[in-house]
């Protein structure tokens, strides 16, 4: 009996691993589909795993609002100050932050792989 709870729990952890690894073509592909275009009027809150920035966008010069749906640009929050452009955009893995003197440009990595 106890070599069946052996195995049946050695299977449990090993089937469990798959589901928590990430698919990086899916986180990918959604990221893909996010643009923003904001020029930083305040530092968003960054209270949660995700970045919500809000300030003016670049384009229209309206007020906006920008949210990370994958928890890939709150990562860069050390580089962000006010004033800062962030670009982002729409079928590209490429988050910009725009500074007076400097462009930082971060590409999205997933499992150690590099994704364009």
């Amino acid at each position: 009996m106890k070599k069946i709870n052996i195995i049946i729990l050695s299977l449990f952890f090993c089937s469990c691993g798959d589901v928590l690894k990430p698919n990086c073509e899916k986180s990918a592909n959604a990221n893909r589909e996010t643009e923003c275009l904001i020029i930083f009027d305040k530092l968003p809150a960054f209270s949660t795993p995700y970045l919500n920035a809000k300030g003016k966008n670049l384009l229209t010069g309206k007020e906006c609002e920008c949210e990370d749906i994958g928890r890939w640009w709150i990562q860069y929050k050390e580089y962000l100050q006010k004033g800062d452009t962030i670009i982002k955009k729409k079928g590209q893995l490429i988050f910009s932050i725009h500074k007076k003197d400097t462009i930082l440009n971060f590409n999205f990595e997933c499992e150690g792989k590099v994704y364009k």
